[in-house]
């Protein structure tokens, strides 16, 4: 027994892979939607049809398609909910009683953000070659819980043994906001190989922009309070910042598209992305944990998520279109290694338990996902318009950070932390999100065959998207 007390208070569980310990980062949202009002409006599959502007980053190949000089335009706006969750938990009664389950309570956020999110050039340069020149925004997350911050821990012992009634709090408060931007110029062009097929590549100079930003009391900072008396309060403050990402890094896109069947009447697309990693550094400093001590600077590397998709899109008859599309997003790419920054003691064992900590939370980004797509146009035409009515769907898989405590004994062993129940509210705020169901729909116009509009809608349970496009062919 006395060798299990002595291995419990050295030992924990080795962080895996890779996250900021940021509740509210954990919680950041990707939506690598194919940019465009149509893309939207059908559910994001777009692949197999690409045939705008927008084809320079959804799928190259899909330029082939273009016999014109085309010059698109879009902009976009989000409306979030950020699905932020705080640990609760009261223990009552006698000293040797336990604490009750932890509760997990919504502490949800507003986060909107609005803005371009593409533009390009389509130039045909030869009867089999066309080039395309884009700028997109592929990737916001705005995050900011306000002037109070966000508890995500709040435990309180309120147990009782004759005359004594303890009295105490303990809590976790995360403060200042989160900003993810990244934005991307590239080159795209396809090439014609035959009348059915094209192939095309892209290369992207991409700029991530990564901040952990403070609020009017300070840096961005998460502060742990113990409250032992109403008057006798432990405070320690964690700082933390990145600093010297990289200004800009690069990445290419490759695709194909092809004719399955003539006339158009069925297509298939796929395509590949990857942006490089953005090396930048991770600083903390205030009351840093004694398991963290030297390694108050540590470097390491962000980029956007690879994805792929593959994709069909049938012509049962003139003017409608039905697609189809698997993406596949590697959303544990985000953060390369796990970034602990806050330390957590408490008992561990059999009851009356044993003293352990301080510990380090085991940090574990997202599985990589299968994001289903479907979308539906149908085309009405006269002889200077064409009206699109479209609809889509796509499901959100859950897609968060997850995270564990636990101290571990000479045989491997986990035991968590429950008193008081710190691994098991480690668990409820990393808990990996919530998927969400997601349905779009929009319209489009062609006058002349020159201009095209299009207004597009997609909904969730957690968010709301409006984009409108434009494009115009000379």
């Amino acid at each position: 027994m006395k060798k299990l007390v002595v291995v419990l208070l050295l030992v924990s569980a080795a962080p895996a892979a890779a996250q900021v310990e940021s509740a509210l980062l954990s919680k950041i949202t990707f939506n690598l939607t194919n940019p465009g009002g149509k893309s939207l409006a059908m559910g994001g599959a777009f692949t197999a049809i690409a045939d705008d502007a927008t084809a320079a980053i959804a799928n190259p190949a899909g330029l082939g398609l273009l016999s014109s000089v085309e010059v698109g335009v879009s902009g976009k706006r989000s409306d979030d909910v950020i699905g932020l969750v705080t640990a609760r938990s009261t223990a009552t009664g006698s000293l040797s009683n336990p604490y009750p389950p932890v509760r997990g309570v919504n502490s949800d956020i507003p986060a909107r953000a609005s803005g371009v999110e593409f533009a390009g050039v389509v130039i045909p340069v030869s009867r089999r070659f066309v080039a395309a020149v884009s700028y997109a925004e592929n990737l916001r997350f705005e995050g900011d819980p306000g002037e109070d911050g966000y508890t995500y821990i709040e435990l309180r012992d309120n147990r009782s043994g004759g005359s004594t009634r303890l009295d105490y709090l303990y809590e976790f408060r995360e403060h200042g906001a989160v900003s993810l931007r990244n934005r991307l110029l590239g080159l795209s062009a396809a090439y014609r190989a035959t009348d059915r097929l094209r192939i095309g590549a892209g290369v992207t100079m991409n700029r991530m922009d990564l901040e952990l930003l403070g609020d009017a009391g300070g840096a961005h900072r998460i502060v742990n309070r113990t409250y032992r008396t109403p008057t006798q309060i432990e405070t320690l403050t964690a700082t933390m910042a990145i600093r010297d990402l990289d200004s800009s890094t690069l990445g290419f896109v490759v695709g194909v598209h092809a004719d399955l069947a003539s006339g158009g009447k069925l297509t298939a697309g796929a395509v590949y992305r990857q942006t490089g990693a953005a090396a930048g550094t991770l600083e903390i400093g205030g009351d840093v944990p004694s398991p963290l001590a030297g390694q108050e600077s540590r470097p390491f590397s962000a980029r956007v998520p690879r994805d792929a998709a593959v994709g069909l899109a049938a012509r049962p008859f003139p003017g409608l279109t039905v697609a189809v599309e698997a993406q596949w997003i590697a959303y544990g790419d985000f953060i390369d290694r796990p970034l602990p920054v806050v330390s957590y003691s408490g008992l561990a064992g059999p009851f009356p338990g044993f003293p352990v900590g301080p510990l380090l939370a085991d940090l574990a980004p997202p599985d990589d996902v299968i994001l289903p797509r479907i979308g539906i146009e149908y085309v009405a035409t006269t002889a200077d318009l064409l009206l699109a009515f479209r609809l889509g769907y796509h499901r959100e898989p859950a897609r968060g950070v997850t995270s564990n405590l636990s101290a571990r004994d000479a045989a491997g062993t986990a035991y968590d932390v429950d008193d008081p129940p710190y691994s098991e509210s480690v668990r409820t705020v990393y808990d990996g999100g919530k998927p969400d169901d997601r349905f779009s729909g929009g319209l489009g116009a062609t006058i002349s065959r020159r201009v095209s509009f299009d207004l597009a809608f997609d909904v969730g349970r957690f968010s709301r998207v409006l984009s409108a496009s434009l494009f115009y062919r000379f």
